[in-house]
C-alpha cells in the first residue's frame, strides 16, 4: 500500500456514480443507493466514501479518486445523454497512477460488452 496516500494501514475505496452538483455534496455512505456496498465493505475492515461523478467537476474527483486505493466505478456507458467517454480517460489516468480502478475501460473495450449486448438483442427480446 502506499503510505504516502493513506498512512493508516486500512484500505480504502471510493464508489464512483454519476450525479449533479447537489447529489455530489449531499452525498454519504447511509443516503447512498449502494448503502448495502458500504456497509460489506466496513464489515471487512476497509473505509469507503462515496464519490459523485459530473464532467463539470472532474478535477475534483480526479483527486478524489487519487487519495483511494481503489475506485469501484457505478456509471452507465449512456446516461441522459452523456457517455462515459471523458470518465475513460479520468480512469485510464487514475489507474495509471496507482488506484485500483474496477471496471478499467481497457478491460471493458477488450471484452466487448457493447458489442455481445447488441449481438444478443435479438435473443433477449424474444425470450420475454
Amino acid at each position: 500500500m502506499d503510505t504516502e496516500r493513506h498512512p493508516s494501514s486500512r484500505q480504502t475505496i471510493a464508489i464512483l456514480s454519476r450525479g449533479d452538483a447537489a447529489a455530489r455534496r449531499e452525498a454519504t455512505a447511509q443516503n447512498s443507493r449502494f448503502v448495502r456496498v458500504f456497509e460489506a465493505l466496513a464489515a471487512a475492515g476497509i473505509d469507503a466514501f462515496p464519490v459523485i461523478y459530473d464532467e463539470s467537476f472532474a478535477g475534483a474527483v480526479r483527486d478524489q479518486l487519487l487519495g483511494a486505493d481503489g475506485v469501484l466505478v457505478w456509471v452507465d456507458p449512456i446516461h441522459q445523454g452523456k457517455t462515459r467517454a471523458e470518465l475513460d480517460d479520468l480512469l485510464r489516468d487514475v489507474a495509471a497512477r496507482g488506484p485500483w480502478v474496477s471496471a478499467h475501460p481497457e478491460i471493458i473495450l477488450k471484452m466487448g460488452v457493447k458489442e455481445v449486448l447488441y449481438r444478443t438483442r435479438r435473443r433477449h427480446a424474444s425470450l420475454r
